[in-house]
């Protein structure tokens, strides 16, 4: 393992720091990527940046485009579409710049069900680019809160990890704003959903969520809440619901990609 990705799985274990650390943390992990230049994770050449996926590659990538103001659902202009029209959901917008299609789909897989963190690592660096981008425009502002969508401990036991805590660590350090893992828990083991339907996803229990031990952290807060993948919003739902009975302001999703359709 060189030593710009030591780097990377030391800083998932660190707790946020102060300002120093980060700017110097930030300066070492941007040279070590200059003395030991990473291979793109598709193609496999020379990334040349500090990012394992060359401009080629990055530029391939499918993207989301004219899509709902408040899911995020694909549609052919933008607005807000007739599923969030006729039942707003309880969350307040979703944030994402990809499409769950290849190769946006193998890296996913990679990361969820290889363990391959690198995979992970460029699809939270692209997120975060995307995140970036977007309150540079004035189009979003940064929330004060970052919540990881949580697994049920039997699923945590046999994956041996949560992806959307790995991804909530790195945009916590990335873009400076707190996080917590305990904040909200999954008390229901409900099935794997990516080989679910719509309709059957929809059966799932509404009370798969509940408050965790950190739940106070909550009160007054804007809160993003960070998934890889949301395909019927329908844990998006549950867990915004859960965390503004909890006391959270508003909510937000934050996703690696986006489905494409409903399916």
């Amino acid at each position: 393992m060189n030593t710009r990705k030591l780097a990377f799985y030391n800083g998932l274990k660190m707790p946020r720091s102060n300002s120093l650390w980060f700017g110097i943390k930030n300066l070492f992990t941007n040279a070590s990527y200059q003395l030991l230049p990473g291979a793109c994770l598709l193609c496999g050449l020379s990334a040349r940046r500090n990012i394992d996926l060359c401009h080629a590659c990055e530029a391939s990538l499918p993207r989301l485009g004219a899509h709902c103001d408040i899911c995020a659902t694909p549609v052919h202009s933008s607005g807000i579409c007739g599923r969030c029209q006729s039942q707003r959901p309880a969350f307040s917008t979703v944030q994402t710049d990809l499409l769950y299609q290849y190769p946006v789909n193998l890296l996913l897989q990679r990361f969820k069900f290889g363990g391959q963190l690198a995979a992970g690592r460029v699809l939270a660096q692209l997120l975060e680019w995307h995140i970036r981008e977007q309150v540079n425009n004035n189009n979003c502002t940064l929330p004060d809160l970052l919540i990881p969508v949580p697994l049920h401990w039997k699923r945590r036991f046999t994956r041996g990890f949560n992806q959307s805590e790995i991804i909530t660590r790195e945009l916590s350090r990335q873009l400076k704003i707190k996080h917590c893992l305990q904040a909200v828990k999954r008390v229901i083991n409900t099935p794997a959903q990516h080989h679910l339907s719509r309709k059957d996803r929809q059966r799932l229990p509404g009370n798969a969520f509940a408050p965790g031990r950190s739940a106070k952290v909550l009160q007054g807060a804007r809160v993003a809440l960070i998934d890889d993948v949301l395909t019927t919003g329908s844990t998006a739902q549950s867990l915004s619901q859960t965390l503004l009975k909890a006391g959270a302001k508003s909510v937000e999703i934050w996703l690696l990609a986006r489905t494409p359709l409903d399916n």
